[in-house]
Formats: C-alpha cells, structure tokens, sequence
C-alpha cells in the first residue's frame, strides 16, 4: 500500500553505558535507534498506518542498522539516501543522579552527519517527490531545520515541496542549544506552514513568549490544529474554530523521558488519520506517550491493536482517570488466551 504519511528528519544510533553508570566510569555500552521523526514514522507504521521516512543515513554499519529498525516496523524506506563520505550520527545517553532522582543527560554527536545535508534537491527527486505528493499528510519537526543550512532550505519551503492538499504536522521541539548564535527564521517559517503544531507549555512560552492559543492562531492563519502538552497534568487541541479538547495523562510508572514526545505525535496523529475525535486523538497520545516512559528506549515497547484503540475510545472517563501503566500492566491490553 503506498505510504499515506511521510516524515522528515534524522535518525541516530544511541548508546548508553550498562548498568546505568555515569560515562566516566562506563567501559560497555548498549545500543538503540532513535530520532524524532524516526520516532513518529516507526510508530505509525507500527500501528498499521502506511508510513514513510525521508532521510539521509551514513553508508556505514550503524546506518546499516536504522534501515533494519525501520524495516521491521514496516517504514517504506525507498526515499533514504545514503552517503559514503559522512557518518550516520550518534547521541548517547548519560544517567545524571540529582534530588529529583535519576535524569538522562543527552549528548549529541550529529555535526556533519549525512542526514545533516538533507536538502530541497532530495525532497524534489525521485523517489522522495512521489512520496511526499501522494502523502496525505507529512511530519517533521523543529529539530530538522536546526541541522544546517540545507535542512534549514527544506523546512522553509515545505509546502511547496509537497503541494497545497497535504496536511502539514510539526512537532516544535524546541532545543535551544541547537540554535545558539543561529537565525531563527527557517524554524519560524516551518511553524507557519503547519497544519498541526504539537508543543509544550513551557517551549511555547519560550517561541512565542506566551501560551495563549487565541493569540498563536492569529499569529498562524494557516493553522488548524494547536496540541499543547502540559507534561504530567493533561494535553488538550485547540481548533481553529475555538474549540477546545482537554484531556488528563495516564499515571505512568516513568522510567526514562526520552521519546515520549514523539510517540505523542504518533498517537495522535494515528488518531486523526483514523478519523477518531479530538478526544480519542489525545487519549491514543497519551497511551503512546506512556508506553514509551515505562521502557529506557525511545520509542514505544509495544503499541495498541486496533481492538485495543476501540478500548481506548470506548473508556469513559471515570475509567480513563483510574488507569496506571508500568510494564507489567497495561490497563487497555486484550487478554491472551
């Protein structure tokens, strides 16, 4: 089936030391696949969505390793280019130790890496065109333009690499470090092409220098869709037309944070595609979001079956406000015979 959904971005190799010892002390280390729009594209194909990525990997065996990871959640990879004189990137990820508990501490090793060159000549070649003009909606996220001066191009000029009938999602994803002594002006030129913003609270406030929705749709006209995530309390979608959608997060048994954004995307996007309500669109987020906290990978350790969405709609919300998840629970999971 052709891919219906298409992102757009990086995928990395991430490795993290055993045992969960500080890198100073570390001597092994394990390894994952992850990258936020890689994220998304997995776990929509996951979830049985026809799904493509468009990217840019080294030739190189850690790159050999995300085209196996996207395969095996059934990505259509036939738009990723590889590159035989820059490197796949990497991140590794360090337990911090605070009085909080433990954290993870990010460290990106992704400059000059192939998916660092991505550009508007790739997205207009074959077979990356035909993808993204016979999407019905493409991902991407704040991240891409960040990356360099080419992938900044790309995510300027989106819409006109994909056509006016696709919808357009971004996930701000705002990281500042990225952007330090950088123009600002291809990110905020992505985020006024969105059909679909997905932020948080507190990165909103900081881009927009406040979090009010009415003043981000008269900022953004082209916008349909605002979801705002306030971490641990609730997400809710604001539409165009003023209405508004809220719903509260699950109670997790938080392992690691990382990737819990992206597999909200996922989860409701997935929602909006199965033409599901605003409500169950933020419920399938949540349960994305929850899957991939109680795991140390990025992405979701398992995903819900289509019998398990209905459950998930089907939830009133006295039920829905009384689930936990941990790993050896999933409230919404059908029973094995």
């Amino acid at each position: 089936m052709p891919a219906t959904l298409v992102t757009i971005g990086e995928a990395m190799i991430a490795l993290y030391p055993d045992h969960h010892l500080p890198l100073s002390d570390a001597r092994s280390f394990g390894s994952d696949v992850g990258g936020a729009e890689f994220n998304v594209a997995t776990s929509l194909a996951r979830l049985g969505l026809p799904t493509a990525w468009v990217s840019r990997l080294g030739a190189d065996g850690f790159g050999d390793r995300i085209l196996a990871a996207a395969g095996e959640a059934g990505v259509d990879t036939s738009a990723v280019e590889r590159d035989a004189a820059r490197p796949t990137g990497l991140y590794v990820k360090e337990p911090v130790v605070g009085p909080t508990g433990v954290r993870t501490r990010m460290h990106y090793y992704r400059s000059g890496s192939a998916a660092s060159v991505l550009g508007v000549a790739q997205l207009r070649s074959e077979p990356a065109a035909a993808l993204l003009h016979g999407a019905a909606l493409v991902h991407t996220s704040g991240i891409t333009p960040a990356l360099s001066a080419s992938t900044a191009d790309v995510a300027a000029n989106l819409r006109s690499l994909i056509g006016p009938a696709t919808l357009v999602s971004v996930d701000l994803n705002l990281r500042p470090a990225l952007w330090i002594d950088r123009d600002r002006s291809a990110l905020e030129a992505l985020v006024t092409q969105a059909d679909i913003l997905f932020a948080g609270d507190e990165e909103t406030a900081t881009h927009f220098g406040h979090t009010d929705p009415v003043r981000i749709f008269a900022d953004l006209p082209h916008l349909e869709t605002l979801v705002l995530k306030d971490e641990e309390r609730r997400a809710s979608a604001y539409r165009s037309d003023g209405s508004a959608t809220h719903v509260p997060s699950l109670t997790v048994e938080v392992v690691e944070p990382v990737g819990a954004g992206d597999a909200f995307a996922a989860g409701f996007l997935a929602g909006r595609v199965e033409g599901r309500d605003d409500t169950t669109s933020l419920r399938f987020g949540h349960a994305l979001a929850a899957l991939t906290l109680i795991g140390h990978g990025d992405r979701p350790l398992t995903v819900p079956t289509h019998r398990e969405r209905n459950t998930i709609a089907a939830a009133d919300d006295a039920t829905w406000a009384r689930w936990r998840v941990h790993p050896g629970d999933i409230p919404w999971r059908e029973a094995t015979p």
